[in-house]
């Protein structure tokens, strides 16, 4: 009886060449990344533009009524 051996390409979950992988699989498993920089950013934008907002609404308002 003749030893019957797994070709790696007949095995579930064949190896796959690296050009054709998908990239987005490949994004997937790299490690996360710490945003909490961002995020304050983000917060201290919105604060900006929230502040930029209001000074061109009371400077309109100021305008409008001379």
């Amino acid at each position: 009886m003749a030893d019957v051996t797994r070709n790696e390409s007949s095995a579930p979950g064949a190896y796959i060449s690296e050009r054709h992988r998908n990239p987005a699989e490949l994004m997937a498993q790299a490690p996360r990344t710490n945003y909490t920089t961002a995020g304050v950013c983000a917060i201290i934008a919105t604060i900006l533009f929230g502040l930029l907002v209001a000074v061109l609404y009371l400077d309109w308002t100021a305008i409008r009524s001379a």
